[in-house]
């Protein structure tokens, strides 16, 4: 099995991280991602890759993975009007954070971030970058319009400050050793802000606000040598591994699973420091392409079951409906006992009047008799029917036993002529 994989040129953190995920791939399990550093395209041009292309190149399904930032928008010209766009684009896992480096040449000394920017030629990387996509939003949402100032694009190996260049952007992870030349050769890092609001309604808050994808990030005391002096703040944006909609759940499972399970062999073994911050305990509702199924499968591997989650409250409800149902029972059997004393006080009142009828010695007193038992039976119906006795084995006795009753009482009147 063999996939294509994007990343992006050979001197970018984007490269290194695919070419250590595809090492670990291929040794546990076997499959094969090329990496990718460049794109053929119509067999006459290369295009070089960045997020915005890796996407574009993953969306229209000419590659199987990628690795891209977290912010990029990728169009679908296949949706109708109205319709919600699918870029056909999954996430499978965040891979660490690229760090939004503002550097400037050590003998300005700007009080502001507009201050720095404005009337400056400011490098920004390929104009279709991330770096310069962000730039250009962070520098708008700090009040600073595009006219305001001049974008130097250019390959990436370019990033340098130079005699017509005085700051230079970039997006990239914390140990891209262009940040270290950059610093070394009379360059700054600028802070956007006091490191300690972080978090708590700083500049960065206020733009990550309205930009949810980034968050603030703070570089630490001499992260960098003896640079920086003290900690700056700074945005940052994940970078992703992505791949498509399609692919199946059992491969993205296992690149997942080869990825998580040998964090430690990538990160140290393989030098790539940068993938020492892969964990799996991430909110994927920030991801800017929803997870694959495959991510999410082996994600929710150790997720205990419906029965297991709520075992204590099903337990709960169960003893209830026990409770309840011997409730039930023992209502049943209580109106049972109810229903069959109320039975019994007509037997008795029945048992009187048979116990007189050898005592008789009128026809009017036999009738009386006789008028009596209609009563008692006119009382059992209304009795019945309000629910009070039960149409069972004990009304039928009572009823024939009635009948019996006054069939006794009719010979009587008879002996009596």
């Amino acid at each position: 099995m063999r996939y294509r994989f994007a990343t992006g040129p050979p001197a970018t953190s984007y490269y290194k991280a695919g070419r250590s995920i595809a090492e670990i791939f291929y040794k546990e399990q076997g499959v094969r991602l090329e990496v990718l550093s460049e794109f053929a395209y119509l067999e006459r041009d290369t295009l070089t890759l960045d997020s915005m292309t890796n996407c574009k190149l993953l969306s229209e399904g000419r590659i199987e993975f990628a690795i891209a930032q977290n912010d990029v928008s990728v169009e679908n010209s296949s949706a109708a009007k109205g319709e919600l766009a699918d870029s056909g684009i999954r996430s499978v896992l965040p891979l660490y954070s690229e760090i939004f480096f503002i550097i400037y040449k050590d003998h300005l000394q700007p009080k502001s971030l507009r201050d720095l920017i404005v009337g400056r030629k400011v490098g920004m990387g390929p104009k279709d970058s991330g770096t310069a996509r962000l730039a250009r939003i962070l520098f708008k949402e700090f009040g600073i319009e595009p006219s305001e100032y001049t974008p130097q694009y250019g390959v990436f190996e370019d990033n340098k400050l130079s005699d017509s260049i005085d700051v230079r952007c970039l997006v990239t992870g914390f140990n891209n050793y262009r940040i270290e030349e950059l610093l070394s050769n009379h360059g700054k890092l600028f802070n956007l802000g006091d490191y300690q609001l972080a978090n708590k309604g700083s500049a960065v808050d206020g733009f990550c606000l309205k930009y949810p994808l980034a968050s603030p990030y703070i570089i630490p005391k001499n992260t960098y040598g003896n640079l920086p002096q003290k900690p700056i703040l700074t945005a940052a944006i994940d970078a992703v591994l992505l791949t498509r909609k399609d692919m199946k759940d059992e491969v993205v499972y296992n690149l997942v699973k080869a990825i998580l399970e040998n964090k430690q062999l990538i990160a140290v073994d393989l030098d790539t420091k940068l993938l020492s911050q892969i964990t799996e305990r991430f909110d994927p509702l920030k991801l800017r392409f929803p997870l694959h199924p495959g991510a999410k499968q082996y994600l929710e591997r150790n997720k205990p079951s419906f029965l297991e989650r709520y075992s204590e409250l099903l337990g709960f409800v169960f003893s209830i409906l026990i409770a309840f149902l011997g409730g039930v029972k023992a209502f049943a059997r209580w109106n049972r006992k109810r229903k069959k004393n109320r039975i019994d006080v007509y037997y008795k009142a029945m048992m009187n009047i048979q116990k007189q009828i050898e005592n008789y010695r009128t026809k009017h007193e036999c009738k009386t008799a006789i008028e009596k038992l209609k009563n008692l039976r006119e009382k059992a119906f209304e009795e019945l029917i309000a629910e009070k006795l039960s149409a069972d084995e004990s009304f039928r006795i009572f009823i024939t036993y009635m009948k019996d009753t006054q069939s006794e009482i009719q010979n009587r009147m008879d002996e009596l002529e």
